[in-house]
């Protein structure tokens, strides 16, 4: 990881970097520095601070390796349109990594790597994948420190919606795609469970009391919460109307059946992690399948693929060539 730090470039200016020491110095003089091995272009992690304390505390729990289950490889597979073995040999911008469960299986399709996140989980992800060969650093996607154009593959997964504007996110990651190039991301969907109770689930009513409080207090709190839960959501997971009753009151995230891991304590770190991060995020966008297409349509994008599914919307477009 991080043996060749030459693709990146000043965020501000697009110039190249030089490195010096445990430093990358432009040609205007701004410096970044580099601490424990990762080029660092944020100076605190913004809105993301809550994300990246949970994928320090549980780095391993989504990744495939752990899982033994092709979890991740599956859900990458779909939103490449069955096409994931083309990005072999490609040039791929991974935006917003956490711990790498993603950035695991991209390596080991053979694509030549870039990543980045905002938060300090870019640590949790170079514990993980530090031994393979990749450029990882910490940066704000409105702010990406490579060369712009520059991508055969620039992919965006579970991130867009916890930014400031997912209009501008997306606009940011489309100067990144080379013409020909191909964009693919997802966002949250706009539906009923939106709602608060007792339409919807009651994690808004639990989200606007965490945010309430302060940075170090959000954690122990939303576990407090999911360890009331999750025993009733366990006991009750092969009823079906419990299974839709639940989440009005409990208001965790939990995944029986559709999530194919087999043991109590599997599911409860993904509905720990899952609801820390439902509860926790400074931003939830919501967008709706139209809006996702008309946006894509506006940046001049061609074969554009637009669909429910996973967190939401999953979608792809490519950049004509000029």
């Amino acid at each position: 990881m991080n043996e060749d730090l030459s693709r990146l470039r000043d965020p501000n200016t697009g110039q190249a970097l030089k490195t010096v020491g445990t430093e990358l110095i432009s040609p205007t003089g701004e410096k970044f520095p580099i601490i424990e091995g990762i080029p660092r272009f944020v100076a605190s992690e913004a809105y993301a601070s809550d994300f990246g304390k949970q994928w320090k505390l549980f780095p391993k729990t989504q990744l495939d390796s752990f899982t033994g289950k092709p979890i991740t490889r599956d859900r990458l597979e779909r939103c490449f349109n069955g096409q994931l073995q083309e990005v072999r040999g490609k040039k791929l911008l991974e935006a917003g990594s956490g711990a790498g469960r993603f950035t695991e299986i991209l390596l080991a399709e053979g694509a030549q790597l870039d990543s980045f996140d905002i938060s300090t989980a870019v640590e949790a992800n170079a514990r993980n994948n530090g031994h393979r060969a990749f450029t990882l650093v910490q940066a704000d996607i409105r702010a990406i420190p490579f060369e712009r154009e520059s991508y055969d593959y620039v992919v965006c997964l579970g991130v867009i919606q916890h930014t400031p504007d997912s209009e501008q996110s997306i606009g940011k990651l489309w100067d990144m795609v080379r013409p020909g190039g191909l964009l693919v991301i997802d966002h949250y969907d706009w539906n009923r469970w939106r709602l608060p109770p007792p339409i919807g689930d009651a994690g808004k009513i639990y989200r606007q009391v965490v945010l309430r409080m302060k940075p170090e207090k959000r954690w122990a709190a939303v576990k407090k919460i999911v360890d009331f839960w999750f025993p009733h959501y366990w006991r009750f997971r092969e009823n079906p109307i419990m299974r839709r009753l639940l989440p009005r009151v409990g208001g965790i995230n939990f995944y029986y059946p559709g999530l194919p891991v087999d043991t109590r304590q599997a599911h409860y770190e993904w509905s720990l992690l899952d609801t820390h991060d439902a509860l926790t995020d400074h931003y939830k966008r919501f967008r709706t399948v139209g809006s996702i297409r008309k946006t894509l349509q506006a940046l001049g994008a061609t074969d554009i693929v637009v669909r429910q599914g996973g967190n939401g919307i999953e979608a792809s477009a490519r950049k004509p060539v000029k």
